[in-house]
């Protein structure tokens, strides 16, 4: 085989390459539609595959670099689109962790151990499990904490209740903040029911809901009934969508749960899975 035949074969294993990375990149892309953890795994173990194969197939007469550079056309261009886009930080972990699958594949094709391997594949699922769930934690709700916030003279007036937080007898209040226009909130109520009967005989900690008004006439009677349709007998309370508390807590969007202390300052500010976990660091 001469030179150029040779050539011309490594030009239609490149466009094979590429072609294989492409279609897998943009053929699991509508996953993040649906979940973007999903897509994040999917797209890890396809890349590791298409990985390791292509290595073994082409590194020999490629060289491994060559191989690696098409193999990660896609990520290139991802990475260029984000930092063009205002997503960027919010799916980062999508382009994280597929390149790290690509990083394992090439590390265990180079020193075939496998002590090795299983030790990348439990970094790896400690990253699209734990590590997935505090970077959207963070990147959602960072700018939401905020230091010395104390709602201990709000007043809570709606059609049922009239009082201050400060009024409130038990030592810790966790209030689910939500609305009738969010589907995420309402879908996410039978949780929020399950931790209130957790709580519900605990001394120390009140679990209620705090319904903002965002349409005209709203009443927290009709909360009561959004809540009930939903098997949940929870307290609720109702708020205006112009109330100081969401300003004072930064909330500009919902669900997100807040947890007050004894003096009502707010000691955690984000997602129902994260305050599960601080209340069993408080109680």
């Amino acid at each position: 085989m001469n030179s150029l035949e040779l050539n011309k074969m490594k030009k239609k294993d490149s466009a094979i390459l590429i072609a294989l990375s492409l279609a897998i990149y943009f053929g699991l892309m509508y996953l993040r539609a649906f979940s973007l953890r999903w897509a994040e795994i999917a797209h890890s173990v396809a890349f590791f595959f298409l990985t390791y194969w292509a290595l073994r197939k082409y590194a020999p007469k490629a060289g491994a670099w060559r191989v690696l550079l098409l193999v990660f056309i896609p990520w290139i261009l991802d990475i260029v689109v984000r930092f063009f886009t205002s997503d960027n930080l919010f799916s980062l972990p999508i382009t994280i962790m597929p390149i790290f699958a690509i990083v394992t594949a090439t590390l265990f094709y180079h020193y075939r151990k496998i002590w090795l391997l299983v030790a990348c594949c439990f970094l790896w699922l400690f990253g699209v499990t734990e590590g997935h769930n505090q970077w959207m934690e963070w990147v959602k709700f960072h700018d939401a904490q905020v230091p010395g916030a104390c709602l201990a003279s709000y007043e809570v007036c709606d059609s049922i209740h009239s009082f201050k937080l400060s009024e409130l007898p038990k030592e810790y209040i966790v209030l689910d903040v939500w609305s009738s226009t969010c589907g995420v909130c309402i879908h996410e109520m039978p949780e929020v029911q399950a931790l209130h009967d957790k709580y519900k005989d605990n001394e120390h900690v009140e679990i209620s809901t705090l319904m903002v008004f965002v349409r005209q006439g709203e009443t927290v009677e009709q909360g009561y009934g959004i809540l009930e349709k939903r098997g949940c007998n929870m307290p609720v309370y109702g708020i205006d969508r112009k109330s100081q508390l969401l300003k004072d807590c930064r909330i500009e969007g919902f669900p997100r749960v807040l947890i007050l202390d004894k003096n009502r300052n707010v000691i955690f500010n984000g997602s129902l899975q994260f305050a599960e976990r601080k209340l069993k660091e408080l109680i």
